[in-house]
């Protein structure tokens, strides 16, 4: 059983700012050699702000990704050690000369539990929402060790491995084997002004037994092909864009879920800021194959599947 000692923790008052404009949750579980495993994640989508000095839209992303492993055969549903990699990769797949991706490794955009190291941030604000609703899409099959309140308080900023370019992916590897863990992850996608990209995400959990639970979706963006300053009073409420003093941005940008980065880089050009609330994103569901995931995961950790997947942790 996971035992979980937390202080007293300050949790605010959820705020109507934290709440995607989407979000997208899936669910994903197996029942196999004396364990069930789930796994849930959620996307969610917080709007873009056009960069003028780039020409680009900017689209920020958040998720939160959580797995749970319990033991049917012999306690009928405690809780089993069994979660050991959580796995995430976003990957650029259509019009990719037309989009970039990026993220930092500051602990403010990336965290997970439990872990044993790393940089403590502040996740409430950012993270709350979308953890809530990932750990209720698991509330069907099992409870989660802890609230959604604890989750995001007690998430330490790192990773264990990772890649960037056209596709980001990060790894967390569980010493020793846990029964419920979570990660959360910030993202930006910029699109060029005109164009239709797609990329497409997937969060795995694997594990002894089980091998590997996962979910997935392909996402698309169409951006308008002018520039904001160049719309139409009619175009410009087509894609719900406000336009923001620069004298206001900074009291504004926690609303408007800017990253920080994105908010001194827009100060420094110093003009009016075109905030876009409905440029169109759409997300169709996709399911991870089991035996690629298992390849890449071979690949990222470098042991055999036997060893992986053996009863005994490799890491410990």
């Amino acid at each position: 059983m996971v035992m979980v000692l937390v202080g007293a923790i300050f949790v605010p008052a959820v705020s109507a700012y934290e709440n995607p404009h989407q979000s997208y949750t899936k669910d994903d579980s197996r029942h196999y050699g004396g364990i069930d495993a789930y796994t849930a994640a959620t996307v969610g989508y917080f709007g873009s702000e056009y960069i003028p000095g780039r020409d680009v839209w900017e689209f920020n992303y958040r998720m939160t990704g959580v797995g749970e492993t319990r033991d049917y055969y012999y306690s009928n549903g405690d809780p089993a050690p069994a979660c050991r990699v959580q796995y995430l990769e976003i990957k650029e797949t259509y019009n990719k000369a037309h989009m970039a991706m990026w993220t930092s490794t500051d602990s403010k955009y990336i965290g997970a539990w439990p872990r044993t190291s790393g940089s403590s941030a502040y996740y409430y604000n950012v993270a709350y929402k979308i953890s809530l609703l990932a750990i209720s899409a698991l509330s069907p099959y099992s409870s989660f060790a802890i609230s959604a309140a604890d989750l995001v308080n007690t998430m330490l900023g790192g990773y264990d491995s990772g890649s960037n370019g056209e596709t980001i992916s990060r790894t967390w590897e569980y010493t020793p084997d846990e029964t419920d863990v979570g990660h959360f992850f910030w993202w930006l996608v910029d699109v060029d002004p005109g164009k239709t990209v797609r990329f497409t995400i997937e969060d795995d959990l694997f594990g002894p037994s089980y091998e590997m639970v996962g979910v997935g979706w392909t996402f698309e963006i169409s951006t308008p092909s002018k520039s904001p300053d160049k719309m139409t009073e009619t175009e410009r409420e087509k894609y719900g864009i406000e336009i923001i003093p620069i004298s206001n941005l900074k009291e504004r940008s926690d609303e408007l879920n800017v990253a920080p980065e994105t908010l001194d880089e827009l100060i420094r050009y110093g003009e009016p800021v075109y905030y876009a609330h409905k440029i169109p994103v759409k997300a169709v569901p996709r399911k991870p194959d089991k035996e690629t995931a298992i390849s890449k995961i071979l690949g990222i950790t470098g042991y055999s599947k036997d060893l992986l997947f053996n009863d005994t942790n490799p890491w410990l």
